[in-house]
Formats: structure tokens, C-alpha cells, sequence
């Protein structure tokens, strides 16, 4: 599904790591609900052909950062500016991660970086806790309330897909990737941005390894990854450290 509303921008200065040679995992792909495909926007707001959805997003390639999770020396904080969002009650927020599986979301090492999706080219900035240097991000697709059958409350979803349960209620995947829910796809477009370490987060705010429909139902999904779509670069206080900021890192698996 895809939000009404426009475009927010978030900004994180980072570089890319090499994934260490397992990622290459395809997307299976639904037709969007909204009928705004994901390539549509990303069109829209970077030129035609600028980026390829289906094949430029990290992981599609062995070598790629694959799962995700960002680490920096002396990250201070994140701009975020939305390019594309449907509905207003996801919630979009960070964690610290410290790789040992799903975090809890409890206000602590966790925060906010928007609930609901702002106006168009409107901007949020984020401020981590001092001395936080490796991070995730993470959705909450449907804020306070309950997206029915297939996120239901208190269901989040995870840039890292090792930490998403793996299909329905973690009963497993219905179709690819089996190992793992990608709820976000990440594209590097630090070589459209003056080469400024940039990236395009595009979420699915239903459960990815659900069956997959083109007619909409609460039990199934659309995979459109066009419900949250969001472009970030990391706040560095140190400007002559910029080129070093927000390693976007893979693990072994």
C-alpha cells in the first residue's frame, strides 16, 4: 500500500561495507494496491532510471550489506526527509543494536524518528544518546493501533531481516527469500548525491512473507514497498570525519 502525503527527507553521512559473500536474495514482488509502484517514485523524485528497484537494492548482489545495521565513531544524530508515505499511523524509529537478535522497543537505547508521515520535502532530525555508534532502523507499521491479521500490534518490522519473524506469525516464509523477511529495501545513492554517503529506505508496512494479492485483504500483502519510502545521511559533528560516517555493515549468517 502507499500513504497519502509527501516526501520526507532524512540524512545520513555513511558508507557502504562489502557484505561478506552471502547475500543475493530476490524480492517477490506483488502489484501495488495503490497502483504507484515502487519504481514510479523512485522515478519521480530521482529521474527515470536513476535507480532500479528490482535489482540496485542492497543484497540483490553477493558483496552487497546484507543484513543491515549502520556504525560510526562519533555518530551524533540522523536528518530524515520523507519521499513517499500512505498511511499516517506507521512510526519510523532507530535502535541500538548490539547484534544479539531483535531489540525490545521500550524508550530505552530506542527512539522516534517520526510517527506518521509529515508534509512534502518537510525535514526531522534525530539526536542519538551520547556514545552510541551502531544502530538499526525499524518500523512500526501501525503505531498505537492494530493493523488486523497481518500486523497486528505490537508487531515491528526491521531493517535487518534476521530480525523480522519469517512469514506469517513466524510460521515461515510463503515465498522468497525463506530466510528471512525483507520489509525494507536499501539503496545506495551516495553516487547520485555529490557523493555524500546517502540511502533510500523503502518499506512494507504488511508482512512480507505472507501470500501475495493484488486485490486488498488484511491476510495477505501487495509487496509494493512503496508505504514508507524515506531518504537518510547521518549529522556528523566532526566535518573533516564526514567520509567515515555510518558504515552500512553485513554479517556472517
Amino acid at each position: 500500500m502507499r500513504r497519502t502525503g509527501g516526501p520526507i527527507v532524512i540524512t545520513f553521512l555513511f558508507l557502504i561495507f562489502p557484505m561478506l559473500a552471502f547475500a543475493e536474495f530476490e524480492v517477490t514482488w506483488g502489484t501495488s494496491w495503490d497502483n504507484v509502484p515502487l519504481q514510479q517514485i523512485l522515478d519521480e523524485e530521482y529521474g527515470v532510471g536513476a535507480i532500479d528497484a528490482a535489482t540496485e537494492y542492497e543484497g540483490y548482489l553477493s558483496g552487497d550489506g546484507d543484513p543491515a545495521y549502520w556504525v560510526d565513531t562519533s555518530l551524533d544524530g540522523l536528518l530524515i526527509r520523507e519521499i513517499a508515505g500512505h498511511r499516517r499511523n506507521n512510526t519510523l524509529g532507530w535502535h541500538a543494536d548490539d547484534l544479539s537478535g531483535p531489540p525490545v522497543i521500550d524508550g530505552v537505547d530506542d527512539g522516534i524518528i517520526f510517527d506518521g508521515p509529515s508534509g512534502p520535502g518537510s525535514t526531522t532530525t534525530v539526536q542519538f544518546p551520547n556514545g552510541m555508534t551502531q544502530f538499526g532502523i525499524y518500523l512500526n507499521p501501525n503505531g498505537s493501533g492494530d493493523g488486523g491479521a497481518n500486523a497486528p500490534e505490537p508487531e515491528i518490522f526491521f531493517a535487518n531481516r534476521f530480525y523480522n519473524d519469517v512469514g506469517p506469525d513466524g510460521s515461515g516464509a510463503m515465498h522468497e527469500p525463506y530466510d528471512g523477511d525483507p520489509q525494507v529495501l536499501i539503496f545506495n545513492i551516495t553516487h547520485l548525491n555529490g557523493g555524500t554517503p546517502t540511502y533510500v529506505l523503502a518499506w512494507e508496512d504488511l508482512d512480507y512473507g505472507s501470500p501475495v494479492s493484488p486485490t486488498g485483504n488484511w491476510a495477505v500483502t501487495d509487496n509494493d514497498f512503496n508505504d514508507l519510502v524515506v531518504e537518510i545521511q547521518a549529522i556528523s559533528p566532526v566535518k573533516t570525519e564526514s567520509s567515515t560516517w555510518g558504515d552500512l555493515k553485513a554479517l556472517y549468517r
